[in-house]
């Protein structure tokens, strides 16, 4: 007897609710009250008159009504030609622009330049620091270089690599730069 009563226990603990728990609504419930509420909507605008009538048959005729005359349709198929008429071909040549000679020289020159590409590393004020990035550079296996310059009466010292010839390789040697952790700014320069 014993037994039951732990059974009964037990079924009415998986039974009970916890307060503040519902149970959730069954999808058929949700369903069909929404296609309740749609018809409900349809008959009420049916009702408003809200609907437009139907589109009655014209060609019959009502009596006690007068009829207009109607003029026949003129067939214009006929007289439109089948052959797609393209207004393009005239119009673009008289659309032409003229660019002037001097800038076609200047694109030219532009465009016959050889440039060349360099990673610049980093600038410092002090050379030890940059001697310094130069030796972690070297230990990367790439070849960097110092280059010194003075901006407004002050020394830097530009830490570099390359020049390259082609952008690839400017690339290809800067990802291998910021895989050793460093940033580095491809510099595109003209040859001389």
């Amino acid at each position: 007897m014993t037994t039951k009563k732990a059974v009964r226990k037990t079924t009415k603990k998986r039974t009970a609710r916890k307060a503040g728990h519902k149970r959730p609504v069954p999808g058929w419930i949700i369903l069909l009250s929404g296609v309740l509420s749609g018809l409900l909507l349809a008959v009420f605008i049916y009702v408003k008159g809200w609907v437009p009538e139907p589109i009655q048959n014209t060609q019959n005729p009502v009596p006690g009504v007068a009829q207009e005359t109607v003029k026949p349709v003129e067939d214009v198929s006929k007289t439109v030609s089948k052959k797609p008429d393209y207004d393009f071909y005239s119009v673009l040549p008289e659309m032409e622009v003229v660019i002037p000679k001097e800038e076609l020289e200047q694109q030219a020159a532009r465009d016959s330049k050889e440039y060349s590409y360099i990673l610049q590393v980093g600038s410092f004020k002090s050379r030890s620091d940059a001697e310094e990035l130069k030796a972690r550079i070297a230990f990367s296996g790439q070849i960097a270089h110092i280059q010194e310059i003075k901006v407004n009466g002050t020394q830097y010292h530009r830490v570099r690599v390359g020049p390259f010839d082609s952008s690839r390789e400017a690339d290809k040697q800067k990802r291998q730069l910021e895989q050793g952790g460093h940033k580095p700014l491809v510099l595109k320069e003209t040859k001389p």
